[in-house]
């Protein structure tokens, strides 16, 4: 009886050989799903901040026409890549309605498919986009590390949509397909 007992004490736990190769496989795990994982960490950063431009236009938007006077986004600092703002137009002097946070490390402004809003989104009390005395249409279009992109189209209705650039048929012809969408 008591060579069972010890029998069974000696084949609890693992040898150092088993322990070697769990620690291998897991390593070449992690070796294999570490880029794929920093890839889909970029890509909702993209899907993050164009859905926050998406809510500042939006916001302007309906400010603008509840207020029956213009109101704007702008960029906080340089460009657009640092930030931007919602606030009345024309009043620098006053507090912005809501403030966004600059892109996110891996996110840039793709300038060579942007056209049209370089400086300033500026809706009229109905809504329209404007650039001065005019209607205005535009696009501004985000790229992650990745390279994938994604664009906002502003027509002059003054709605935004959201597309791809990259794929035929959703904005993919031009500049943000001359932001007609």
């Amino acid at each position: 009886m008591k060579l069972a007992l010890s029998s069974n004490l000696r084949t609890r736990g693992f040898t150092l050989i088993e322990m070697l190769v769990v620690i291998a496989l897991v390593a070449i795990l992690g070796a294999i799903a570490v880029p794929g994982f920093r890839d889909l960490l970029q890509n909702q950063r993209l899907a993050s901040a164009t859905s926050d431009f998406v809510a500042a236009l939006s916001l302007a938007r309906s400010e603008a026409i509840k207020r029956s006077q213009a109101v704007a986004v702008s960029p906080q600092g340089q460009g657009w890549a640092s930030g931007w703002k919602v606030q009345i137009a024309g009043d620098s002097a006053a507090q912005p309605l809501r403030t966004f946070d600059a892109l996110r490390g891996g996110v840039v402004v793709d300038t060579t498919l942007s056209n049209g809003f370089d400086t300033l989104v500026s809706y009229d009390g109905n809504g329209f986009s404007r650039a001065g005395n005019s209607y205005k249409a535009g696009c501004l279009a985000l790229k992650a590390e990745t390279g994938r992109r994604s664009a906002i189209v502003i027509p002059m209705s003054g709605r935004p949509k959201t597309c791809d650039p990259d794929r035929k048929g959703d904005c993919g012809l031009g500049k943000c397909n001359a932001a007609g969408g």
